[in-house]
């Protein structure tokens, strides 16, 4: 086998291999897909949700802990932050999440239920915030997203002195 065919079955084993590459949540079933922005204190959603997007504040009770995440349709399970926007919610989680992992700005995905709908404020604005109760919840890596439906390859030579 040529030195191009094997890095061309190299590459496609990668590529398949990627492909199926475990989630980091549980997918809730049955899904019944509701935008945040679209839940009101008369329509809570039925069955439990899958929301994600960047954390805007967090705040720590002495037994739980609640991120206001501004919200992002998802892209497999991650937020797709270069979309519009699709409101804002609420992830309350029981225990101490650490401010220093979970701070405004990263990104996040939870799955729960719907239960509530609070209101609060965004600065001098009045918004009524849907309320997930986290079942599961990940925390994505720190950086940029992987831009969607690229895929890159090249060749480099290294050199460490």
């Amino acid at each position: 086998m040529s030195g191009v065919a094997r890095a061309l079955l190299a590459v496609l084993l990668a590529l398949v291999l990627a492909g199926c590459a475990a989630t980091p949540l549980e997918a809730p079933r049955p899904a019944e897909p509701v935008e945040p922005r679209a839940v009101t204190a008369e329509r809570l959603p039925q069955t439990d949700q899958m929301w994600g997007g960047v954390i805007a504040e967090v705040d720590h009770g002495p037994e739980t802990t609640v991120l206001e995440v501004l919200a992002y349709p998802l892209r497999g399970q991650e937020p797709r932050t270069g979309a519009a926007s699709q409101g804002r919610f609420r992830v309350v989680v029981d225990g101490f999440l650490d401010p220093v992992d979970y701070r405004p700005g990263r990104r996040v995905t939870a799955t729960g239920p719907v239960t509530a709908v609070e209101t609060g404020r965004i600065g001098e604005a009045e918004y009524r915030f849907p309320v997930l109760e986290a079942r599961q919840l990940h925390l994505w890596p720190v950086g940029a997203p992987s831009a969607p439906g690229r895929v890159n390859f090249g060749i480099g030579i290294g050199i460490g002195l």
